[in-house]
C-alpha cells in the first residue's frame, strides 16, 4: 500500500538528465544487474513513473538529489495516481514498455504482472534485504519472484481532535464500538461534526469501514480467519450472514447521522482537509496519511486504535504493506542504470518519501538502515499500540483478488450513499469471484 487522489495524476513531468556521483553499491538479485560499486559515470537514459499523491514534493526531491548525483542520465518521470496505478501501467503493458522503475501498490494485480514476467527480481538489492519479513512475504508472487521493495508498513487508526473532545466532555479515548458511539453522540450534542468520511472515493471506503468489519465479523469471530486465501484459490460465498454484516456498524453510523455534511460528494482530500481545519473531530484513514492529517496550523489531532470491537473484545489491527517500487521489463532494459535509481529511491534515500509522507519506516533496523527518518510520536504510539494487538486482519485491497476488489469499492460506496444494503453483498461480489475463478481454468 495504498493511496490516493480523486483524480487521476497520469502525466509525464520532467526530462531531466541526472548521473553518476559517488553512490552506496548496490547489490542485486536475479533479476536485476548488480552495478560496479565504483564512482565511474553513469550515462544514458530511464523512463520512471512515481506516485505524487501522498507526498508530491518527494518526486521532485527525488529528482533534483539524483539530477545532482548523476548529471549525465537522462530521465524521463511520470506521475502516478496511487489509487488507480492501472491506469498509468495498463497501456504500458499493452505496448510492451514498462516503465524501467515504477511505483506499485501490494495487490494481486501486481503479484499477477510479477508471475506473468513483467517485473524484475530484486531480491538482493538493498532495500530487498532490509525490509521486514512481512513485506517481503506480501511482495513475493504465488511463483516465487520478489517484485517491489515497499515504501512503509501501515495501519488503519482514528484521528481525532483533542480540543473537540474536551470540548464535548469526552476524557478519554473510546476503546470499544460502545463507546465509539457515545463519543460521537456526544460530538454531534455539542454541535461538532463526528465523523469525515470520503463518500466520493470508493478506493478509501475501501480502505476502512470495511476493513473493520472483516476484520471482526470474519477474522477475529473465528468464522473463517482464512478467507482470503480460501477466495484466492477456489470458490468462495460472499453472501453467508456473517459477510452480509459486515457493514451493518457503518449503517449505524450513516443513519445516526454522524458522517460531516456532504459526505456524499467529499473526495479523501476534502474529508482530511475538514479534519485538519477542525471542521470535522474525527476520520479512519491509513498511517500513511498522517503527513497529510498532523499539519503545521491545523488542528490538534491525536491518534489512537481503531475501536470496532463489542465490548469485552479485543480489537483488531490491520495490516497494510506500503505501496512499493518495482523494475519493470522492456525493449530497452539498462538494469545497471535502473538499478541505480531504484537503490535511489527505495533504500539510499527512501527518507525523502518517509519523511514527507509521516510513514512507518519499512525496515528491520530502521534505526541503522534509515537515520534520516523522522516519525511524529504520536504516530509510532498508536503504530505501537496497534501492532501489539494479538489479531491482525489484512487490508481489503490486498486481501482480495483483483477482480474481487473492484466489486467491493463498488459495493461499499453504494451501501455507504444509501444505494445498496449491507446483505446485498454476495450479490456484488460472487459474480465477480466466479470470474476470478474463470481466469485460475485459463
Amino acid at each position: 500500500m495504498k493511496k490516493v487522489l480523486a483524480t487521476v495524476l497520469v502525466l509525464c513531468l520532467t526530462l531531466m538528465a541526472l548521473t553518476g556521483c559517488q553512490t552506496a553499491p548496490a547489490t542485486t538479485g536475479s533479476g536485476a544487474a548488480s552495478t560496479d560499486g565504483t564512482a565511474a559515470a553513469a550515462s544514458g537514459e530511464l523512463n520512471v513513473a512515481l506516485a505524487a499523491d501522498i507526498a508530491p514534493d518527494s518526486v521532485t526531491e527525488w529528482t533534483k538529489m539524483f539530477n545532482a548525483d548523476y548529471p549525465d542520465v537522462k530521465l524521463n518521470v511520470a506521475l502516478e495516481d496511487a489509487s488507480s496505478y492501472e491506469v498509468t501501467i495498463e497501456p504500458l503493458i499493452a505496448a510492451g514498455e514498462l516503465p524501467d522503475v515504477l511505483g506499485i501498490g501490494c495487490t494481486d494485480w501486481f503479484a499477477t504482472l510479477a508471475d506473468k514476467g513483467y517485473f524484475l527480481d530484486v531480491s538482493g538489492t538493498p532495500g530487498w534485504e532490509a525490509q521486514l519479513d512481512v513485506l517481503k512475504q506480501m511482495y513475493t508472487s504465488s511463483t516465487g519472484v520478489h517484485f517491489a521493495v515497499a515504501n512503509g508498513v501501515e495501519t488503519e487508526l482514528l484521528y481525532y481532535n483533542i480540543d473537540q473532545f474536551e470540548q464535548a466532555g469526552i476524557t478519554s479515548v473510546p476503546t470499544n464500538w460502545q463507546e465509539f458511539l457515545d463519543c460521537c453522540q456526544k460530538l454531534k450534542d455539542a454541535g461538532f461534526q463526528p465523523l469525515a468520511v470520503a463518500g466520493a472515493s470508493p478506493n478509501n471506503l475501501g480502505h476502512s469501514f470495511i476493513s473493520f468489519g472483516i476484520a471482526h465479523e470474519i477474522v477475529a469471530s473465528g468464522y473463517d480467519p482464512d478467507w482470503n486465501i480460501k477466495a484466492r484459490d477456489g470458490e468462495y460465498d460472499f453472501s453467508t450472514p456473517e459477510w452480509q454484516s459486515i457493514l451493518d456498524k457503518a449503517v449505524i453510523l450513516r443513519d445516526a447521522g454522524y458522517f460531516q455534511r456532504g459526505y456524499e460528494s467529499a473526495d479523501l482530500y476534502e474529508c482530511m482537509r475538514a479534519v485538519t481545519a477542525g471542521e470535522v473531530a474525527m476520520t479512519i484513514q491509513g498511517s500513511y496519511q498522517t503527513g497529510n492529517i498532523l499539519v503545521d496550523g491545523g488542528a490538534n489531532i491525536g491518534i489512537t486504535t481503531v475501536p470496532w470491537n463489542e465490548t469485552g473484545e479485543e480489537q483488531v489491527g490491520i495490516v497494510i504493506a506500503g505501496d512499493g517500487y518495482a523494475m519493470g521489463k522492456n525493449s530497452n532494459n539498462n538494469t545497471d542504470l535502473a538499478t541505480k535509481f531504484f537503490n535511489y529511491v527505495t533504500f539510499e534515500n527512501a527518507y525523502v518519501y518517509q519523511n514527507m509522507s509521516g510513514t512507518i519506516p519499512p525496515w528491520i533496523d530502521a534505526a541503522a538502515d534509515m537515520p534520516n527518518a523522522i516519525v511524529n510520536e504520536k504516530l509510532k504510539s498508536a503504530w505501537d499500540a496497534s501492532n501489539a494487538l494479538t489479531i491482525k486482519s489484512l487490508e481489503p485491497q490486498q486481501a482480495f483478488t483483483a477482480i474481487v476488489y473492484e466489486q467491493v469499492k463498488q459495493f461499499v460506496q453504494a451501501v455507504i450513499l444509501g444505494n445498496a444494503e449491507p446483505s446485498q453483498i454476495g450479490d456484488y461480489l460472487n459474480p465477480a469471484q466466479q470470474e476470478h475463478l474463470s481466469t485460475l481454468q485459463k
